[in-house]
């Protein structure tokens, strides 16, 4: 007949366990865990959970990209609202791709891109406020921050606006990326719900940077979500150190412009030369005919701040001596 332990009986027995267990030599506590470290050339099992862990490098010439897409958004925003738009960039994330889908609100403009030649597809997401800021400037409201944004999705006009706003801001990407790996960006299709926006797997990581920008009182920004593996295949030329080209400001270069059309500068024409001896100059008199080195044929060079620049024709405009400009010289090497 069995016997049935009671409570004290088994708390014993399980002491008991801990006691042996406890008292093992340090030999072979030191022998089990030297067996579970990979030994050199062993094959290591790799962790899809952790990859946004293993993803977590330095990406030089990417933060130099971004900063050029963010001068260029800022400058394409101000020049197509005609209002003054300012903007920054956060630091850049590496996340899953379901945990971004999570911060996404519904409804949202998400615009789904592909960069050619690179596979794979990456999201534009602008804000809902910032949708609806951008479609009260072009319908020429006279303040802005009005429009009511929870419960109701984009119209098809809404849509359409913020459309062509995205087509612009993708040169502007075109234009950052062109010194590291030159891309031709295509547009998909756009959605409202983050869930049909699948470009990447779930666990798979992406590079979230977000573009902050403030119209006025308003502010929003424009997200920008790469998967790693679209990525992989440049991602040695990413992790090179890389000084991006400086985008131009357009008022600074009409401004330039302007400045350079108003200087002053002196043109010289002149009519020939010769070279004659000592005694010939002291022989000189009244009257006495000294020939040039150019046929009254030719053209004559003209000199831009003593720079050969023109080839012209003497003549008369108007009572006044004048030239008349035949052709530019653009190689001064071949004069």
């Amino acid at each position: 007949m069995s016997q049935v332990l009671s409570q004290e009986e088994i708390d014993a027995l399980l002491g008991g366990l801990d006691d042996i267990t406890d008292s093992s030599k340090p030999e072979e506590k030191k022998q089990e865990e030297q067996t579970d470290k990979p030994s050199e050339g062993e094959v290591i099992p790799y962790d899809f959970v952790n990859f946004t862990q293993m993803t977590r490098v330095k990406l030089p010439a990417f933060e130099a990209i971004k900063d050029q897409i963010n001068r260029g958004f800022r400058s394409t925003l101000s020049s197509i609202l005609r209002l003054v738009v300012d903007s920054s960039v956060a630091p850049t994330e590496v996340i899953t791709f379901k945990e971004f889908l999570r911060r996404v609100p519904v409804p949202s403009n998400l615009h789904i891109l592909k960069m050619e030649p690179l596979r794979g597809h990456f999201l534009l997401v602008v804000d809902p406020q910032l949708v609806f800021c951008i479609v009260e400037i072009f319908l020429g409201a006279s303040k802005i921050g009005q429009a009511r944004i929870e419960g109701r999705e984009f119209t098809s006009i809404e849509q359409r606006l913020i459309r062509r706003i995205v087509n612009s801001l993708l040169s502007d990407i075109e234009k950052a990326w062109q010194p590291i790996y030159p891309l031709q960006i295509q547009y998909v299709r756009n959605e409202i719900n983050p869930q049909f926006a699948k470009i990447a797997g779930d666990d798979d990581a992406v590079i979230v940077t977000k573009f902050k920008l403030d119209l006025e009182e308003i502010s929003g920004a424009i997200t920008m979500c790469i998967p790693m593996t679209n990525l992989q295949p440049i991602k040695s030329r990413l992790q090179t150190t890389f000084q991006g080209e400086e985008v131009v400001d357009p008022a600074w270069k009409q401004e330039l412009i302007r400045n350079l059309r108003a200087t002053e500068v002196e043109i010289v024409i002149p009519l020939g030369s010769a070279r004659i001896t000592g005694k010939d100059l002291l022989d000189l008199q009244t009257g006495d005919i000294i020939q040039l080195d150019t046929s009254i044929d030719s053209p004559l060079i003209g000199l831009v701040q003593g720079q050969p620049k023109l080839l012209v024709e003497p003549g008369l405009h108007r009572g006044q001596r004048a030239f008349k400009v035949r052709e530019f010289i653009l190689n001064p090497e071949e004069i």
